[in-house]
């Protein structure tokens, strides 16, 4: 048999965490849970990650991996709006790929606990944010989105994924999020584009 890389039982380490904080919740996510769901020793675990607080943030770097995929995106658009859209669009792609991460993004408890943790999570934020209103001032230079203020717009953006997000989450992933997702792009493009 084959010995796994360093970095692939570590990607199998956060994978087997998220599921953990997905099935049980971030209280109940613990070494000795995710060693036996692994398959390996405690103290094996700890030769990939010194302790709990930095299994989750090898969890938080998967959002930085979203990230360049999503700017990657982004840059195919020429379009600011198209770009707006774009952005919106990727957001509900890789959560319908990747549910599970629901249960991080809203675990709020997780980032109260732990000053790391927050620090890293409004740094994935501010990142997002920075990226978002500068496609949104393009768009205003351009004329083709309604003059209001740029984090007011940002606001009604980040707002309406997260609360589409939670409410898939809360139902059970009961509804298509990537339906859903379209009808948002819309809704939002009815709401700050510019009828000219």
């Amino acid at each position: 048999m084959a010995r796994i890389s360093t970095e692939e039982r570590q990607r199998i380490i956060v994978d087997e965490a998220i599921k953990i904080i997905h099935e049980l919740g971030y209280q109940s996510f613990s070494i000795r849970e995710l060693s036996a769901r692994v398959g390996i020793t405690e103290p094996a675990i700890y030769r990939h990650f010194l302790n709990k607080e930095d299994i989750v943030l090898g969890i938080l770097n998967r959002f930085q991996e979203f990230d360049i995929y999503l700017f990657e995106r982004i840059k195919k658009h020429e379009n600011p709006v198209e770009k707006i859209e774009s952005f919106i669009q990727y957001h509900f792609e890789f959560l319908d790929k990747e549910p599970a991460m629901t249960s991080v993004i809203f675990a709020e408890d997780m980032f109260n606990n732990s000053k790391i943790l927050k620090e890293k999570m409004l740094s994935i934020i501010e990142k997002r944010k920075k990226i978002i209103k500068g496609i949104i001032e393009e768009a205003k230079l351009k004329n083709e989105i309604i003059e209001i203020e740029t984090n007011e717009i940002l606001t009604v953006i980040l707002g309406y994924i997260r609360l589409v997000v939670l409410e898939w989450r809360l139902s059970g992933f009961s509804f298509s999020l990537l339906q859903r997702g379209k009808k948002t792009v819309e809704t939002i493009g009815k709401l700050i584009l510019n009828s000219k």
